[in-house]
């Protein structure tokens, strides 16, 4: 009997590492496949802009900001206050707003994430705007493996072709618990729905409520693929870029405060 125990402990010991190993591999070759996939799309995505514009010609801003934060965390609230603190006059540009096809529109109201290839696109077409030259803020990138690993790249070709990297790029990252994350997700559709009741007796535009904002389940959900995808993307791009992580619980004074502690200064040295 003891030896029978000993070999279900032995094969239960041979299982657990098995298995342990067998995820690793998992997560190693799904790194490496994200790797991969976002040197192809950076590598086709720059050639072609090379063949339009000249690689010369590329002029991308003096200042990029990457704005990052959980569902509820106040990026849109604060970015005007982001903006005063580093001195960009141009409008943030969020990246959701740029995904308005009906299928960007149906996985984002479901939580999810649009397709790489559609955001890096996207992304990039507006770094290359001429009126965006001095400064802006991109609200929502990166988001997902593939669009750090992208942004990785992008920052060496940069470093490569000016020898020594002419543009400025931060990440601001707001943090907020999960609690508060449902709570003001769960507060935004409730407000949602009672101004969309005064709007809809006069006939006004109705304003967008997602089922996140709406449903305990989804509003979880979609803040747990946030953090889970998020904190992939800091530990690929901490080492290129300089990410500053707000604390975005309290008033919005509060944060207001913490914002022009943590950047006042970096305005000083440009």
């Amino acid at each position: 009997m003891k030896n029978l125990l000993k070999i279900f402990v032995l094969w239960g010991v041979i299982f657990m590492v098995g298995s342990v190993l067998a995820e690793k591999e998992k997560k190693y070759a799904n790194v490496k496949q994200s790797k991969l996939m976002a040197k192809t799309l950076f590598n086709n995505l720059w050639e072609e802009l090379c063949e339009k514009f000249g690689e010369r010609n590329l002029k991308f801003p003096k200042q990029v900001v990457f704005l990052s934060g959980a569902p509820g965390s106040g990026k849109g609230t604060n970015a005007l206050n982001i903006m005063r603190a580093l001195e960009i006059s141009t409008p943030p540009i969020e990246v959701s707003s740029l995904l308005t096809t009906p299928e960007c529109e149906f996985l984002k109201a479901q939580g999810q994430l649009v397709g790489d290839d559609i955001v890096i696109s996207q992304v990039m077409n507006e770094l290359l705007k001429v009126e965006n030259y001095k400064g802006v803020i991109i609200d929502g990138f990166p988001r997902t493996v593939v669009q750090a690993y992208f942004l990785k790249y992008l920052l060496h070709k940069l470093h490569e072709i000016h020898d020594g990297l002419p543009t400025d790029f931060k990440i601001v990252k707001f943090s907020v618990t999960r609690q508060t994350s449902i709570e003001r997700q769960l507060l935004r559709g409730t407000m949602a729905i009672e101004q969309n009741k005064k709007v809809k007796e006069m006939d006004s535009k109705v304003i967008e409520v997602r089922p996140t904002d709406i449903s305990v389940e989804a509003a979880s959900r979609r803040y747990q693929i946030y953090e889970n995808s998020i904190n992939a993307c800091m530990a690929i791009i901490r080492d290129d870029v300089v990410i500053y992580d707000i604390d975005a619980e309290g008033t919005f004074e509060e944060v207001r405060r913490r914002i022009n502690n943590t950047l006042s200064g970096q305005r000083k040295k440009r």
